[in-house]
């Protein structure tokens, strides 16, 4: 009997060995990028009037109407992935925006800056916001970029968030985070060597 929990705490470790040391598989999120390119072309039409509406969109996640917002800013069929999540619906994209807009005591985007390209414009960001996990109070301040197309009548089809998620949202989370920072350390010694 001890001799076989001694081999399953051995294989187990080495399992546990095996994934730890496995290099992540990536996500398909540069290809979903670059069909979406291709599928949502734009339009330069009314992109003042659309970009006029996402700043003051997400000016505040927790507005009381932000499905209602969200819904009136992106056309039916979108492109949407905010590094968290991809959605190709407005109604799914909805939803999501509804439930994290609850979720957050406060939040403020600031657009800094904004480059035309043809029918594409980059949004530059600041973003804070505060929210309670695990009992925790978290304040977040990041910054980045959104790739953003409209159709004729101003509405977002193809919205690509370009932002360090891991810093600005996940280092602040108590479990995840001490595993970030464990990460850190370890990748810090392997540069000085």
């Amino acid at each position: 009997m001890l001799r076989t929990l001694i081999i399953l705490i051995v294989v187990a470790g080495v399992l546990a060995a095996w994934l730890l040391s496995r290099p992540a598989f990536p996500k398909p999120y540069v290809r979903a990028y670059q069909s979406a390119l291709e599928r949502f072309q734009g339009s330069p039409v009314a992109m003042d009037e659309g970009l006029s509406r996402f700043e003051a969109v997400y000016g505040d996640l927790t507005h009381e109407r932000i499905e209602d917002r969200i819904r009136e800013l992106y056309a039916e069929r979108i492109y949407f992935n905010d590094t968290l999540a991809t959605f190709e619906s407005r109604d799914a994209l909805v939803a999501y925006m509804g439930k994290t807009g609850h979720n957050l005591d406060q939040s403020d985007v600031r657009i800094d800056a904004v480059v035309r390209d043809g029918s594409d414009l980059f949004v530059r960001w600041t973003m804070t916001f505060s929210a309670s996990s695990m009992g925790r109070s978290i304040e977040s301040e990041s910054i980045g970029m959104t790739h953003l197309r409209f159709d004729e009548q101003g509405r977002v089809v193809l919205h690509q968030d370009f932002w360090d998620a891991a810093t600005g949202l996940y280092r602040n989370l108590p479990v995840v985070g001490y595993g970030l920072e464990l990460v850190d350390r370890r990748m810090a010694v392997a540069h000085e060597d």
